[in-house]
This record gives C-alpha cells, structure tokens and sequence, in this order.
C-alpha cells in the first residue's frame, strides 16, 4: 500500500491530526471531571441542603417477676437486638417490689441490683443502687437504671440546614452501641421484726418485677421545600 498517497490527501491528515487529539485531551477531560466540583458527579448523600428530619419511635418492653427471701440473689438477661436502619435511643432498666406486710417504718424490706454489661457493644457503664421497697413507708419504683446512646434525641421533627444527609446520618447515630445480652443481678433483703405480737403476720420473702424498655428510632430525612405563600 502506498502510505505517501494517504498522507498527501489532505482531508486524511486533517482526520488524523483529530484523532490524535481527541486521544491526548479524552484522559485528561475525564480526569479533571473526577476532580472537578461537577454536581452530576457528588454523591448525593454527601451534599448541603436543607432537609427535614423527623424519627419514627418504637418502644419495647419486658417485664419478668421473682419472688426473693433475705439473702437470695437472681441474676436476669434481657437480650436487646435492633432491625435493620435502628439506632438505639435510650435503654431503662427498673425494679419494684411492695413490702405492705411488714409493721411499719424501720422494717422495710430493701432491694439491690447491679448490672454487669460488659458483653455490650459500645461498653456502657454499669450502674448499681439499693433502696427500700415500696409500702410500709417507702414508695413507688425501688431502682432506676437510664443509658443513653443518642446525645440530645428527643424525638422532634426539626429542620437541618448547610448539611448533607451523611451528616445527618452520622449525628443521630448509636454506632452499634447497646447491643447484646443486659445482665442484671438482683438480691433482697428482708426486715422483720423480732419476737412478739407481729410474729407471724409478715413474711420470709418478697415480690420484685424488673423491666427493662428500650427506645429505638429510624431516621427519616426529606428536602426541605420552603411554603410558596
């Protein structure tokens, strides 16, 4: 083939000389589109705007009865587990128990509990406390145990501006905290009288109910869409 025929065809070299340069400038246009701040390219979750953040909340709860005489001790687990796109909001742990057949104050009957979560993710501390049961002059809920795993979550709708949804995303999470098996152990103490007339009107034991509830939230995030009126 003559090579010398093609080359002094000038409609061949116009052709060629476009060829080479598409080739020269098509790595470096797709390079400088990667860089550049093309918004085509930005990842959505990754852009500022202004967006309405609300939360969907489910709480779920477990109550589990004993009855302990003095001294007696029980330990309880309550596996705590969440779906998919949950973060974990706030875990309570509470104790009651009704001491109504003792006399009166001075022989209340007294409960403890101490957690041990050290199967946890995230670690939370543990918590421990003691007080008098309710009836024969105490009252209401003996012990009450709260970890939080979302700093400031209410609940509310609000609305975020100059933040992207990663943002978002990133401040209302529990990062995989909370999970697991909630061990608590609760031990009693019982006060009775010595011998006398009230022999015989009280018991040897008491009825404690632990419950543990926790709060979880899905996370819902639209674009904001300012009222045309």
């Amino acid at each position: 083939m003559d090579f010398q025929k093609y080359t002094s065809n000038p409609l061949f070299m116009t052709n060629a000389a476009f060829i080479v340069a598409f080739m020269l400038i098509f790595p470096g246009y797709f390079a400088y589109t990667a860089d550049g701040d093309d918004s085509e390219l930005v990842d959505p979750l990754s852009k500022s705007g202004s967006w309405m953040v609300s939360f969907t909340e489910t709480e779920t709860e477990y109550s589990e009865d004993m009855t302990l005489g003095d001294g007696d001790s029980e330990e309880t687990l309550y596996l705590v587990e969440v779906g998919e796109f949950h973060n974990i909001a706030k875990v309570e742990i509470s104790l009651d128990c009704q001491d109504n057949d003792d006399p009166g104050p001075g022989f209340n009957d007294r409960v403890s509990a101490s957690t041990d979560l050290s199967s946890i993710t995230g670690m939370p501390d543990d918590q421990s406390e003691e007080s008098a049961c309710g009836g024969g002059g105490g009252g209401g809920v003996a012990i009450n145990f709260v970890w939080n795993f979302v700093d400031n979550y209410d609940g509310l709708e609000y609305m975020a501006e100059d933040l992207s949804m990663n943002d978002i995303r990133a401040q209302w999470s529990d990062n995989g905290s909370g999970l697991g098996d909630w061990s608590t152990t609760v031990e009693m103490e019982i006060n009775t009288p010595g011998p006398g007339p009230t022999v015989g009107i009280v018991d040897d034991s008491e009825d404690v109910t632990i419950t543990w509830k926790v709060t979880t939230f899905e996370l819902e995030i639209m674009p904001y869409e300012e009222s045309e009126t």
